[in-house]
């Protein structure tokens, strides 16, 4: 009886350890959050099989870079609630067969990401079919998927279904045909961004509002007209046009005859060489136009190329200077009475005179927010913000501006937001930023001048020590950007360490030195000796305290938010999200700082780069070709290296894809011939290996 009772409680003992490992096993698989009060299960990055137990009320199952290969309706056995799912991400898992209605028990699925699956044509064909059966399923994300074409036969098998949202990206294909997508009877957003289309044939899709053709090979603007119609329109309610990256050399206001309902129209990175006279005719509903980094030499903008009604936002930037760009000074804004905000960038103007920069900007009487960035401005600002009665932030960071007067201000009320970082100022009079307009600021960024600390900067300095006292993050980047450049014994000094005395700042009238020096000499040295005499014994322990502090050594410290900054290109976020992040946050503990989460939002994009990497200990850069194809990540590259030249701060590199000539520029160039990079590869040894010398790097 003994015996039975030994062996029943060491087998009740050992089930309880093995139902105890399984446990920790599946909680050291997938994580759990809650995400917008959203349970979020994130088991991605495990190379799992099969998809573990799961507990109820969980809506995102993330189990992106497995092994699942076969899905059927047994794949799902172990999620709990399929009820409260509505969200499913599955991309690269390897799979190649999924099963009839696999999915069907997800009745109140939203989100679909198949993405970077070698599934069988036929397979996806019938899966496509079986998606018309989840009546809530809105969005569906199937980007390079390279078993598949995407042509009309592929979707033929889908009934009426309320799919809102299709990303299709990655695709090789030379020629698109629209009515490929004529079975998505609810279509109102696709994405067909880097796929190489040299040609698109346009089918009707009438609730389409939003198509992103970005990173493509068009030549042309495609004509959205049937048969050259204005009023018979493919896209009638066309809202939001992308063709950023593509090879459209010309434009004009023809080609917008069918795109009466647009609202935002993006042309970054085409090779347009001109924009002619009346461009915006034609699209009456206009409110955001983005015209950045166009790929030509030479650029001619005509007079009224930018005139329109509707117009609210405009992004123009281009290497140029302004006075080869600008036809007319007086007319390039004189006709968007509507602009309420112009960002402007790399134009230019150091070669413009007071009169003339006024012409230009004097018609902006209703802007907001203007900014202008790195323009080489040298003038007093007065003459660009004179006429803007009501802006609320101004921008002017990396111009060459040295001085601000008592007028630069003083029309500009409604001021909140602030920028002249990287700049030339050394001085800055009281009057010219009247504490009155300073405590009114929500934001102010002066950093990175060249300020002399001298007795004109007190009353600045002191303002800036009594605002940072007050806890109120109203300086940005104080106290660490603002740094003494004269005089020479404080230089490189904080302006938070600058003391003044009363005398050194107020010094003696010229009578108060006669009256000391026409005082007798002998009563000067007695009271001096009796003095000295009197208070020997506190002199000698002021000295014995001096001393003493002497042995003291101030220790200086950096106390950073993040153990590393990320920088990578958009197009390589899933990378970052999906490998990255959950390898160095979730299971070495790092606190990385990436864009689309960490960064501030509503902030100019070259402030949060700047802010964040002065916040990290670390800096990583993701290199790709989409990497050196980004301006802003070469001006991540930039200021990275000028921290390791500075600062000292470690720069570690990950080389995602090998890049390739012709987007190798000079400055990847530098950085491949001085910094060590790590390699990523898909090999299995070799990620254990990359993973370990990434670890090893960030730990030091």
């Amino acid at each position: 009886m003994m015996k039975e009772r030994t062996s029943l409680f060491l087998l009740l003992l050992v089930m309880s350890l093995v139902t105890e490992s399984t446990s920790t096993e599946r909680k050291n698989e997938c994580r759990e959050r809650i995400i917008h009060n959203q349970k979020v299960l994130n088991c991605s990055h495990r190379n799992l099989p099969y998809i573990p137990k799961t507990e109820k009320h969980v809506m995102d199952l993330i189990f992106s870079y497995n092994d699942l290969r076969n899905i059927s309706s047994e794949t799902f056995g172990n999620i709990s609630d399929p009820d409260s799912l509505i969200s499913l991400e599955l991309d690269h898992n390897n799979i190649q067969n999924v099963s009839r209605r696999a999915l069907n028990k997800f009745q109140n699925l939203k989100y679909l990401h198949l993405s970077y699956n070698p599934i069988y044509y036929g397979n996806m064909k019938k899966l496509l079919g079986d998606l018309s059966n989840l009546k809530f399923l809105s969005k569906l994300v199937m980007d390079g998927i390279s078993t598949i074409t995407i042509q009309k036969d592929l979707f033929s098998l889908m009934r009426t279904n309320n799919i809102e949202t299709v990303d299709v990206a990655y695709y090789n294909m030379k020629t698109l045909s629209m009515d490929s997508f004529e079975n998505f009877n609810n279509l109102k957003a696709l994405f067909l961004n880097d796929n190489y289309i040299e040609n698109i044939k346009l089918s009707q899709i009438k609730h389409l509002k939003n198509l992103y053709l970005r990173y493509n090979k068009l030549r042309l603007f495609p004509d959205f007209s049937i048969n050259g119609s204005e009023k018979d329109c493919y896209f009638p309610n066309l809202e939001i046009l992308a063709l950023v990256s593509n090879d459209i050399k010309e434009i004009a206001s023809d080609n917008f005859k069918c795109l009466l309902k647009l609202k935002a129209l993006s042309l970054d990175k085409n090779p347009i060489k001109v924009l002619p006279n009346n461009l915006l005719s034609k699209l009456p509903n206009l409110e955001i136009l983005q015209l950045r980094f166009l790929l030509t030499d030479n650029l001619t903008l005509k007079p009224l190329a930018f005139k329109s009604a509707s117009l609210k936002m405009l992004q123009f930037e281009f290497n140029r200077p302004a006075t080869a760009l600008f036809d007319s000074f007086n007319d390039a804004f004189r006709f968007v009475p509507n602009l309420e905000t112009l960002k402007l960038g790399f134009i230019s103007m150091l070669l413009l005179t007071n009169q003339q920069l006024s012409a230009l900007f004097s018609p902006l009487a209703n802007i907001s927010m203007f900014k202008c960035f790195a323009c080489q401005i040298s003038q007093d600002p007065k003459v660009i913000l004179n006429s803007m009665r009501i802006v609320i932030e101004v921008d002017l960071q990396s111009n060459r501006i040295t001085t601000l007067s008592d007028e630069t201000f003083k029309n500009n009320k409604h001021l909140r937001h602030l920028s002249l970082r990287y700049n030339n100022i050394a001085h800055i009079q009281e009057s010219a930023l009247p504490v009155s307009l300073l405590n009114n600021l929500h934001s102010l960024d002066l950093s990175q001048n060249p300020f002399v600390c001298d007795c004109n900067l007190e009353w600045l300095i002191n303002w800036m020590k009594t605002k940072h006292s007050e806890k109120k993050r109203v300086i940005t980047r104080y106290p660490q950007g603002y740094i003494c450049s004269l005089p020479t014994e404080k230089s490189k000094f904080r302006l938070s360490d600058i003391s003044f005395t009363y005398k050194e700042c107020h010094p003696w009238s010229p009578w108060i030195w006669v009256a000391i020096i026409a005082s007798p000499c002998v009563i000067v040295i007695g009271i001096t000796v009796l003095i000295l005499y009197r208070n020997r014994w506190n002199i000698k322990h002021y000295i014995y305290l001096l001393r003493n502090r002497r042995k003291y050594q101030l220790i200086n410290g950096h106390n950073f938010v993040y153990d590393a900054f990320v920088g990578y290109e958009a197009e390589d976020s899933a990378w970052v999200r999906r490998r990255l992040l959950p390898v160095l946050e979730e299971e070495e503990g790092l606190k990385l700082c990436i864009h689309e989460r960490d960064f501030q939002p509503g902030a100019f994009i070259n402030d949060n780069i700047v802010t964040n990497i002065d916040k990290s200990e670390k800096i990583i850069l993701v290199l790709t070709n989409g990497f050196a194809r980004s301006e802003w990540c070469m001006f991540e590259l930039k200021v990275a290296h000028s921290k390791l030249i500075k600062d000292e701060t470690e720069l570690v590199i990950i080389l995602l894809e090998k890049i390739d000539g012709r987007n190798m520029n000079h400055s990847l160039k530098v950085l491949f011939d001085t910094t060590t990079y790590i390699e990523w590869t898909e090999d299995v040894a070799g990620q254990q290996l990359f993973w370990a010398k990434l670890k090893n790097v960030l730990k030091k």
